[in-house]
């Protein structure tokens, strides 16, 4: 009489514990898939802030941009024969 109380007893115990464990799983994966959720929308972000650094960077390296820079802060000119001096070398002294 007093096996079967017993094992009904462990029974109860197993399926409280059995209880408490998928409890406690079900938790962890809430906060892992709240956690992936998180990282997803800073993944999103990091993208979006990647391609307006791209856009910017295109708009940043235009040619006329940078013509117009070059003339204009550090006065730069297009070359012609006027301001160009032409310097010949020895190619007799340059294989020495």
């Amino acid at each position: 009489m007093k096996k079967p109380v017993l094992t009904l007893f462990m029974l109860f115990i197993t399926a409280v514990v059995s209880a408490i464990a998928v409890v406690e799983v079900r938790h962890q994966a809430r906060s892992l898939f709240g956690s992936l959720e998180t990282l997803y929308d800073e993944r999103d972000e990091l993208n979006t802030a990647w391609r307006q650094l791209q856009l910017e960077q295109g708009a940043l390296a235009m040619q006329s941009r940078v013509e117009r820079i070059a003339r204009n802060d550090i006065d730069m000119r297009t070359i012609d024969s006027e301001n160009t001096t032409l310097i010949r070398l020895d190619r007799r002294r340059v294989r020495q």
